[in-house]
């Protein structure tokens, strides 16, 4: 006689129960997700702040020309263009990932006109000021993530995030001259 298909089954079970030869496999690939994104993850946030540094540090040195009065001619795009030769870090077209606004300010006290929260909408525009004039720099650069579970914890959305560098100085008194200097870069 034949036995059921309730009592293979059954069997079967119960083999499976018993048999540990299988078992490290099975703890490894359920313990491999987190581990990976707990290692992708970290090294996303590293990177992260690794960037946010480097962008300060390429602001304070592109920002330079503007302080010295010897950037008087220049424009949005050449400010960008020179920002982005001094990012190593930047992926993608960097200059289409990068806005700039410079506004002068009437004291330090003064808060900055606001700029839109979407990047999009952000106008890049640079007044370069006069001698002595106290300035206000802000630069938003688009950082695309890697791990898109971390955007929103982040402060982003929608697979990417918003570096914002922001300097206030006041221009050297560089005198009348309109200081225009074939941007460098």
């Amino acid at each position: 006689m034949r036995p059921t298909a309730s009592k293979t089954l059954g069997g079967l079970v119960r083999r499976f129960r018993r048999d540990r030869k299988g078992s490290t496999a099975v703890e490894f690939a359920v313990v491999l997700l987190p581990f990976l994104l707990l290692t992708v993850g970290t090294f996303e946030i590293a990177l992260i702040h690794l960037s946010r540094s480097a962008l300060t540090a390429a602001v304070e040195d592109t920002s330079r020309q503007i302080k010295t009065g010897e950037g008087q001619c220049l424009t949005a795009d050449d400010y960008i263009d020179q920002l982005c030769s001094r990012l190593a870090f930047s992926v993608g077209d960097c200059n289409m990932n990068t806005k700039v606004v410079v506004q002068e300010l009437a004291s330090f006290s003064s808060n900055p006109a606001a700029t839109n929260e979407e990047f999009e909408n952000i106008t890049s525009v640079v007044n370069n000021g006069t001698a002595d004039s106290v300035m206000a720099l802000q630069v938003f650069h688009r950082w695309r993530v890697i791990l898109p579970l971390l955007d929103n914890a982040l402060g982003g959305d929608d697979g990417e995030l918003i570096l914002i560098s922001n300097l206030a100085f006041r221009n050297e008194p560089f005198g009348s001259s309109n200081g225009c200097v074939a941007p460098t870069t």
